[in-house]
């Protein structure tokens, strides 16, 4: 109400309709008028406006900034059908805007002899067999070409899936030397783990044969001050009188030794041993 009230003084104010000025009005071309080309268009509202042409099925055309009266040629309607105008405000767009929908006819063809009319028929028969036979044509033309890259496609995958045939085979190949090479090889080593295990069962049995040295000693001077030099003697035992048992026993002594003339080495298990 507040609205109503202020465009109705507005209006008297103004001694003018508000409402044009935000809602212009297409008088020409008539709503569904069925008009021939060029059309002309008028609107009673702002100026310039913005105009949109479009047909049925077709984006928008933008025709630019124009004032009522706009003459729109016949370029602008390549064909006979329906036709849409739309006016947009430059500045407020879709808030400031009308639309018009209207019927354009093709001008009526000349008068022909009657001698032509048929020529003309037979004529147009012709090239649209033509045009169909073209049609067909660059359609067949079409298929083969797909045809033919599909079949190029196709050859090229079955090359490469041989190749990768072909490249896991030689794979398998090579696995099965390797497999049956590990094999040689496994029992290869198996016969030489069964000889060493013999080996050192030998070995064992030699080891647990032999009789323990219980006495060790070395060479060395009785009385090395005289002279002549005293005949070498055998020291199995230290100065206490203990038996040398084992050989670090022995090395302890020869080396603290200073008449020592060999290294330790066994005795044998005498000396009650």
């Amino acid at each position: 109400m507040l609205c109503a009230a202020a465009v109705v003084a507005g209006d008297a104010v103004f001694r003018t309709s508000l409402l044009r000025q935000v809602r212009p009005v297409i008088l020409s071309p008539g709503d569904q008028a069925v008009v021939a080309p060029p059309v002309q268009l008028t609107w009673d509202g702002p100026q310039p406006m913005r105009v949109l042409l479009s047909s049925a099925g077709e984006e928008q055309r933008d025709l630019g900034l124009h004032a009522s009266p706009l003459d729109i040629p016949s370029e602008q309607f390549p064909r006979a059908g329906g036709y849409e105008i739309e006016l947009k405000a430059p500045r407020f767009g879709n808030w400031v805007r009308a639309t018009r929908v209207f019927q354009v006819q093709a001008p009526e063809p000349s008068p022909v002899p009657p001698q032509e009319k048929g020529g003309s028929k037979e004529t147009k028969d012709l090239l649209r067999a033509l045009d169909a036979t073209r049609a067909a044509r660059d359609r067949a033309q079409g298929q083969t070409k797909f045809l033919r890259e599909e079949n190029a496609a196709l050859r090229d995958e079955s090359q490469r899936l041989a190749k990768q045939l072909e490249s896991s085979y030689r794979t398998q190949e090579d696995d099965a030397e390797r497999l049956a090479d590990l094999e040689r090889r496994l029992s290869q080593l198996a016969e030489e783990n069964r000889g060493l295990a013999d080996e050192n069962t030998a070995i064992r049995q030699r080891l647990g044969n032999v009789i323990p040295c219980t006495v060790w000693g070395y060479y060395s001077y009785s009385q090395p001050q005289m002279f002549p030099v005293a005949r070498r003697g055998l020291t199995v035992s230290d100065p206490r009188g203990q038996i040398l048992r084992t050989q670090p026993e022995c090395e302890t002594l020869r080396r603290a030794d200073s008449t020592a003339l060999s290294i330790c080495f066994c005795v044998g298990n005498s000396f009650g041993g």
